[in-house]
């Protein structure tokens, strides 16, 4: 189930999980909105539950000539916390978005320029690193970057008693053995990247991924209804 709300500048959408057995895991209600950085070549401010992120998107431009790259556009992500300098949690995390999201973009297409991602956190609810991810997604397809295909990053938290827990918030995260994030491509729905804090078996590991492709089909679905709102309303 979709409610969508649309106006001339933005348009935010919130998806719902179908009806169907209450205990099967779900992802949290997500909302977006489309647009609302109006310098911004793209952007997009994603709300997962009570996780809220906002990107924008400049580029392909004008590259500095130190980074500047012959065959392609030199890609870099900016990750703002909402409180305090960055440091390195901060940088760790702007790496794991860069590898993610690069591979998709076409960026030999436009050598000799830069596609800069800024990032910044609203609130962090649990499941902040997937909604970046998610949200630098949205607001690449706002500003027509050219991709091979989309991206959807799901989290997941492995509980001391073995239960998998679908896009974890922060309590039940400081409470799990182990977390787990799965990146997975559009096209094969192949895992394009990951990263596991904890211990894990390697059982409990593909029970994991499997649920995460899973969630990841509901989240590109979110995309399309997105995006086809978007240019259904211009």
């Amino acid at each position: 189930m979709f409610t969508i709300l649309i106006s001339d500048i933005f348009q935010i959408v919130k998806m719902s999980e179908s009806e169907g057995n209450k205990e099967k895991p779900e992802l949290r209600p997500m909302f977006c909105e489309v647009g609302p950085v109006t310098r911004a070549d793209g952007s997009c401010m994603l709300s997962s539950g009570d996780t809220t992120v906002l990107c924008a998107v400049y580029g392909p431009g004008e590259v500095k000539v130190n980074k500047e790259q012959i065959d392609k556009a030199s890609v870099e992500v900016v990750y703002r916390s909402r409180v305090g300098n960055a440091g390195v949690v901060d940088r760790k995390l702007e790496i794991f978005i860069e590898k993610s999201c690069s591979s998709a973009i076409l960026a030999m297409l436009h050598p000799r320029t830069a596609i800069t991602v800024n990032l910044q956190e609203l609130h962090d609810a649990g499941g902040l690193i997937s909604g970046c991810v998610n949200c630098t997604c949205l607001a690449l397809l706002d500003a027509c970057v050219p991709m091979r295909f989309l991206v959807a990053c799901v989290q997941l938290a492995v509980m001391q008693d073995g239960t998998v827990v679908l896009d974890p918030n922060t309590k039940q995260n400081s409470k799990a053995v182990a977390s787990l994030l799965f990146t997975f491509e559009s096209r094969s729905r192949a895992v394009i990247s990951s990263h596991t804090e904890g211990k894990v078996s390697q059982l409990k590991m593909q029970e994991c991924m499997s649920m995460a492709k899973g969630a990841a089909d509901k989240v590109f679905q979110f995309y399309r209804s997105v995006i086809g709102r978007k240019f259904s309303k211009e």
